[in-house]
């Protein structure tokens, strides 16, 4: 007589509904996540021991203000009249004394090179920076 045996079958687990579980886990987590809006980069500028925080007797300072102004000979610019400025500067300084930028610490790094670099264009070489803690 031949019987019906019981053959043993081998356990296997299914992976497909992990696969989908993990995946519908990712998905939650990436459109829950807090995207990081803020792209600008944070600097802790140093302070200058060298320089005190007023300004100094040279007659030859820019102020460049956190907020875009600039002052200059106890005058006050906008950033955006950068060229005004510097042509201004070029017939009220002189190019064979320091130059002095005082920078806000949390002045746009952009209008710092800008500064520069028109002062540079106009044959002022020896310009130094300090950081600009005074309250106006």
């Amino acid at each position: 007589m031949n019987f019906y045996k019981h053959k043993e079958r081998s356990l296997t687990i299914e992976i497909t509904p992990l696969i989908d579980i993990v995946f519908l886990l990712v998905i939650f987590f990436v459109v829950t996540s807090k995207i990081e809006t803020n792209q600008y980069l944070t600097l802790d500028l140093p302070e200058s021991k060298s320089f005190s925080s007023t300004i100094s007797t040279n007659s030859q300072n820019i102020i460049l203000l956190d907020s875009g102004k600039l002052l200059v000979n106890d005058q006050e610019f906008l950033i955006q009249d950068i060229e005004k400025v510097l042509a201004g500067v070029l017939l009220t300084f002189s190019k064979s004394e320091v130059v002095i930028l005082s920078i806000e610490s949390k002045a746009f790094h952009m209008w710092v090179i800008e500064i520069m670099d028109g002062l540079q264009q106009l044959g002022f070489q020896n310009i130094q920076i300090k950081t600009y803690t005074d309250n106006l």
